[in-house]
């Protein structure tokens, strides 16, 4: 989300089950759009917080997100192609302190300097396909951040990540964690940290000389380690994974690339070469984090993006994800993610959705987990690798809408309970 330069942040405590924190603006007021560009930096004491800020809770918490959607005017195709801007709340006894950066990428400083807009996911560069042709999406740093060994690193998933001053937020450069990244050095936007261990497991996606998942160990000390390979039968999108004690797991969904050569010679956008087949149904593999082949096994097919968890039950694994329904095709749900500046609600309207694989038997059972509208699923982080109790989603209260809700899940007496913002407020990942 984009707060508006003219607008202070609105922070909300909420405590339910566990303590949230709902960031929300409410630009309608003055016409804007809470999907707005957010061209200026800044740094400010928080003016305005309803009820009291607990005294347990004290820290920083980092947002990223795609700040800047326009370019002298000229809006950006997709929300996936706006630059990176990375937020940082301070709470601490007195309040809380704002601050927000963009990422110096090599496209945010080329764009400052030409005014061109770099080739996105769904936006292309101007000067037709001679401009566009054997050019790969830049990397906007705009999707995750990551703490890890005192350091902050700024993620988007098919390039490196751009190391951050964690208190400053300057852009101190790309990590390749002493060349440990290969190729295009793709280290994706959702890895998994192990509370157990201190570790961060995490993968990127290669194209050649083959298509492949490569599996990747940070340990505590900020060492990147190879783990394994996994081929990739169908090229695809891949955007997240799931973390047990034991395993990595990769649900690759039939999500694939279809007429490649168009979108190589800049005859069209990277998003519109992918394509949503059934048929060829959905591939789960099972890495061993101490590396080794990888289990794999064929279920029905499942549209999805994100992950909430994943954990071992006996000799069973199971996997909690948001899927979505694609029975209209990937252009038709895509299209509200290039709409997201009037009717993004649709693109997020998932289930939550629990996923039991039973390697032995070679079963895999779906079971709905949720009857709303949502996305961005998250949990407690202590529980990653482990049986959880609560999800947290971002929710629509209504068909269709914008997410403008945080729902809690209890797994364990199967109740809902919800947090809605006022009306005109948007809410991200809880």
């Amino acid at each position: 989300m984009s707060p508006n330069s003219d607008n202070l942040l609105r922070i909300s405590f909420i405590h339910e089950t566990l303590i949230a924190m709902s960031v929300s603006i409410n630009a309608s007021e003055n016409g804007m759009s809470p999907w707005d560009s957010q061209h200026l930096e800044q740094d400010y004491e928080v003016g305005e917080i309803e009820g009291t800020i607990p005294d347990d809770l004290r820290g920083v918490l980092y947002r990223i997100g795609p700040g800047r959607l326009d370019i002298d005017g000229h809006p950006m195709g997709h929300i996936f192609d706006g630059d990176g801007m990375v937020s940082r709340f301070e709470i601490g006894p007195s309040g809380v302190r704002y601050r927000n950066r963009y990422v110096r990428t090599r496209a945010f400083r080329r764009t400052n300097e030409t005014g061109k807009w770099p080739r996105g996911f769904a936006t292309q560069r101007l000067g037709g396909p001679l401009a566009n042709a054997m050019r790969f999406p830049e990397n906007m740093a705009n999707t995750n951040v990551l703490v890890h060994d005192d350091a902050l690193y700024a993620l988007w998933e098919g390039g490196k990540p751009h190391r951050l001053d964690p208190l400053t937020l300057d852009t101190e450069g790309t990590e390749s964690f002493g060349g440990a990244l290969k190729r295009l050095g793709a280290f994706s936007a959702h890895p998994k940290a192990d509370p157990a261990t201190g570790e961060v497991f995490n993968f990127g996606v290669d194209f050649f000389p083959r298509p492949m998942i490569r599996c990747y160990r940070l340990d505590r000390g900020g060492r990147l380690h190879g783990i394994a390979t996994v081929p990739i039968t169908k090229l695809g999108f891949v955007h997240d994974f799931a973390l047990t004690d034991r395993h990595l797991v990769f649900i690759l969904g039939p999500l694939v690339v279809r007429k490649p050569v168009s979108v190589a010679l800049g005859l069209r956008p990277f998003d519109e070469a992918l394509s949503y087949r059934p048929e060829l149904g959905t591939t789960i593999v099972l890495v061993p984090r101490g590396g080794g082949p990888g289990t794999r096994m064929e279920t029905d097919a499942l549209f999805h993006f994100h992950v909430t968890n994943a954990y071992e039950h006996g000799a069973n694994t199971v996997v909690d994800i948001v899927a979505h329904n694609a029975d209209g095709g990937w252009m038709q749900w895509e299209n509200h993610l290039r709409r997201f500046r009037d009717n993004p609600g649709p693109a997020f309207g998932g289930t939550l959705t629990r996923l039991t694989i039973d390697p032995a038997a070679g079963k895999v059972t779906h079971e709905q987990l949720n009857d709303r509208g949502c996305e961005f699923p998250q949990l407690d982080p202590r529980r990653i690798t482990r049986e959880h109790r609560f999800s947290y989603l971002a929710e629509a209260s209504r068909s269709g809408g914008d997410p403008d809700s945080i729902a809690t899940v209890d797994h364990r007496t199967g109740n809902t309970s919800r947090y809605t913002v006022p009306d005109g407020n948007t809410i991200c990942e809880p």
